[in-house]
């Protein structure tokens, strides 16, 4: 028999999202924990309760954080966290579930299956996408960061199957969301100590483009490799000028 696995998740306005994601556990997870950020203005309460989750509110300081302090209200000992816009496939579901019978590490990482309007990205940063989000949560910890945190662990290991990401439905969604990413991590890098002038942001924005659509191979995913890349570079030079604002910004009255 596998060990109880609680499902966790955080959210904050996903009522179009949630359902999704709670289906994709629903009748196979001991339980369900939706921590849920106060500020949150549409249904995604009602959405988790009514699909039998527990509901918790913690108000949002990083991803990781609040990760954490879901983590440590869990009832189960093993813990699969997951997104909003993320989906347990059949396959993941049953090697889960194999896994836990007697599991060998603290912790497992998986791949992700990104999808861009729709589509699959098969190449590009986004074909290659491995995340932890399996832990023994009395042994591992997410160290926390503005952005998404890595997971610290005695031990790690690593699942074959993949979690549906279906992190990319239209600009008008994601823009907002990469805005709000490229800004924590800028909080992240000027926390690190990094520095950065125009030419650097410029270089990093323009690296991020050719790795992701050219030596990544993301022009074999068509228009839709394009505009990812695209969409990574304007993030990454958002982020980068972020960094050169904290760091260079004077008083007004200077």
């Amino acid at each position: 028999m596998s060990a109880p696995l609680a499902v966790l998740l955080t959210a904050r306005d996903e009522e179009e999202q949630l359902p999704g994601a709670l289906e994709s556990v629903a009748r196979w997870a001991a339980e369900v924990v939706v921590v849920v950020d106060p500020r949150t203005e549409d249904t995604t309460r009602e959405v988790a309760r009514g699909a039998g989750a527990r509901v918790l509110e913690h108000p949002f300081e990083s991803s990781a954080a609040q990760c954490n302090w879901g983590l440590d209200r869990c009832e189960s000992g093993w813990v699969l966290v997951l997104d909003a816009d993320e989906r347990v496939t059949p396959a993941l579901r049953d090697e889960i579930r194999r896994t836990l019978v007697a599991p060998a590490f603290s912790a497992y990482g998986l791949r992700r299956v990104n999808f861009a309007f729709g589509r699959r990205v098969h190449f590009g940063d986004w074909g290659r996408d491995e995340i932890v989000r399996l832990v023994d949560r009395t042994k591992a910890r997410f160290v926390e960061r503005a952005v998404h945190g890595t997971v610290v662990a005695p031990s790690v290991g690593r699942l074959a199957g993949a979690l549906e990401h279906h992190t990319l439905r239209s600009l008008s969604q994601y823009i907002p969301k990469l805005h709000e990413y490229a800004l924590r991590g800028a909080t992240d890098l000027v926390a690190d100590g990094r520095r950065a002038g125009p030419l650097e942001v410029l270089a990093h924005a323009e690296w991020k483009f050719v790795r992701s659509f050219v030596l990544r191979l993301g022009f074999l995913d068509g228009g839709t490799g394009f505009v990812v890349a695209v969409l990574g570079a304007y993030g990454t030079f958002l982020k980068w000028a972020g960094v050169w604002d904290a760091t260079t910004r004077r008083p007004p009255d200077a």
